[in-house]
C-alpha cells in the first residue's frame, strides 16, 4: 500500500511527545498555549461590556495572534479565585482596563485596578479604556462613576487605607494616556485599541481590521500551529479505526 509523503509525516509528528514541542520560555514571540503567561490581562465590569465591548476586544486581541486573559466568572467567589487573578496580573506583560459607569462598584475590579497600577512601577504596561465614562469622571470619581464608587466606600468605612488606595489608583489611570470611545464606531475603537497594543509589544499585524482576522499562515504565531496539530492529532490519531481509515484513504 502506497502511502501519501504528507500523511507519514503527520504520523511521525503525532508520535513526537508534545512536551517536547512546547515552548519553556517566556519569550511572547515563542509561547506555547500549555504556559500560563499572557502579554494583556482584561479587567472589566462584567455587567456593564462583558457581552459586547470587551467580548469583541477580547477575541480581535486574540485573532492577532496576542495572548490574552480574561475572566470569565460572573460571579467571583473564594481566595482561589482571587489569587488567579493576581498571579494572571503578574505574568502579564501589559493591561487593559476597560472602565465603565459600574466599574467602581465592584471591589473586584478596583482591587484589580490597585494591583495593576502597582505592577506599572516594574513595566507593566497599562492601557486605559474608557466606555460611555469620562475620564474625569473616573479621575475625580464624579457623576455615577463617583456614586457607585460613595456606595462602595460605605461598605468599606472601616478599611479606609483600602479605598484610599482604590483613588489613588483611580486617578493615576484616568492620567494615563486616554482611549475614549465619545461617538466613535466600537469596531473602530477596538481596532485601534489593537493596533496600539501590538505596536507596543512588537506584533505584526496584516493592514487589515480586526475583523478581516483570522491572520494568515505567515503572521500566525507558531502556537496557534501547535494548538491545530495538538487538536487533529486528538481527534485522529487516539482513535485507532480512524487512524486506518485515514491512512487506507491516502
Amino acid at each position: 500500500m502506497a502511502f501519501n509523503p504528507v500523511t507519514l509525516i503527520l504520523f511521525f509528528l503525532s508520535l513526537i511527545p508534545w512536551a517536547t514541542l512546547t515552548p519553556r520560555t517566556c519569550d511572547p514571540s515563542f509561547r506555547g498555549p500549555g504556559l500560563t503567561t499572557y502579554d494583556v490581562f482584561l479587567s472589566f465590569r462584567g455587567g456593564d461590556t462583558r457581552q459586547h465591548f470587551t467580548d469583541h476586544l477580547y477575541k480581535a486581541l486574540t485573532r492577532a495572534g496576542i495572548p490574552t486573559f480574561r475572566d470569565d466568572d460572573e460571579i467571583r467567589i473564594g481566595e482561589n479565585i482571587e489569587l488567579e487573578i493576581q498571579k494572571a496580573i503578574q505574568e502579564s506583560k501589559s493591561s487593559i482596563i476597560v472602565f465603565s459607569k459600574n466599574y467602581s462598584s465592584s471591589r473586584w475590579c478596583l482591587d484589580e485596578l490597585s494591583m495593576i497600577m502597582e505592577r506599572r512601577t516594574v513595566g507593566h504596561l497599562v492601557f486605559p479604556v474608557f466606555y460611555d465614562v469620562d475620564p474625569s469622571e473616573v479621575g475625580n470619581q464624579t457623576g455615577q462613576f463617583g456614586e457607585e464608587f460613595a456606595k462602595l466606600e460605605i461598605r468599606f468605612k472601616y478599611q479606609m487605607e483600602r479605598v484610599e488606595g482604590w483613588r489613588r489608583a483611580l486617578k493615576e489611570a484616568a492620567n494615563i494616556e486616554r482611549r475614549v470611545l465619545e461617538d466613535r464606531y466600537e469596531s473602530k475603537f477596538i481596532e485601534s485599541i489593537v493596533k496600539e497594543i501590538a505596536d507596543k509589544l512588537n506584533f505584526s499585524l496584516p493592514h487589515a481590521p480586526p475583523s478581516s482576522l483570522p491572520l494568515s499562515a505567515a503572521l500566525r504565531p507558531p502556537s496557534y500551529f501547535l494548538g491545530l496539530l495538538r487538536e487533529w492529532r486528538g481527534s485522529v490519531f487516539q482513535t485507532p479505526s480512524l487512524f486506518l481509515f485515514f491512512l487506507s484513504s491516502h
